[in-house]
């Protein structure tokens, strides 16, 4: 997996796929494109959205590449999650400071059904462990008197990337991994 988080940036990964070799099999000259995943827009929804481009490493006819695929993400786009990242990020912070999921995910005027904000928070409620490892190599946590762990994962983020408009895009373009 790749994140980008500009279109020059994506533009010139996908440009540059020959000279690129294959993450799994090492192989230079085998990558090419493999199409669009494609996803609901959250702010359009009934419109898709490409989320990421598809690169398959060609073992067809001659070539010696393994046959597998590998995804170029853009950075806003959280694998598996309708939300933007931006979207994803505000739900988060208005949850901890409210406490209230169902009134955060409210305020995002999303279509999504009524038990999405438990289903997206149990999914963040499981990646913290994740995230919080990965966030311990770029700085040191910082000290907070609050139990609740969530408010010390998004204190951990904003820490470590308390520049970006949006920790979790600045997340996956540092880190090159999901966000959740």
């Amino acid at each position: 997996m790749r994140v980008c988080e500009t279109q020059a940036e994506f533009e010139q990964v996908l440009s540059q796929l020959k000279l690129t070799p294959c993450p799994h099999c090492k192989q230079v000259g085998r990558l090419i494109r493999h199409g669009f995943l494609r996803g609901y827009d959250d702010q359009h929804p009934r419109r898709k959205t490409v989320r990421a481009q598809r690169v398959f490493c060609s073992n067809r006819n001659r070539a010696g590449g393994c046959g597998r695929t590998f995804s170029v993400w853009w950075a806003d786009k959280v694998a598996r999650l309708f939300l933007t990242a931006e979207s994803l990020w505000t739900f988060l912070v208005n949850s901890v400071a409210t406490g209230n999921k169902r009134q955060a995910f409210r305020e995002l005027n999303s279509g999504l059904s009524e038990s999405a904000p438990y289903r997206i928070w149990k999914r963040f409620r499981e990646a913290q462990s994740a995230i919080r490892t990965a966030l311990a190599g770029l700085c040191e946590p910082p000290k907070l008197a609050s139990q609740q762990a969530a408010e010390h994962t998004l204190a951990h983020l904003k820490a470590a990337f308390g520049d970006h408009f949006c920790p979790p895009v600045a997340f996956q373009v540092r880190l090159q991994a999901r966000f959740m």
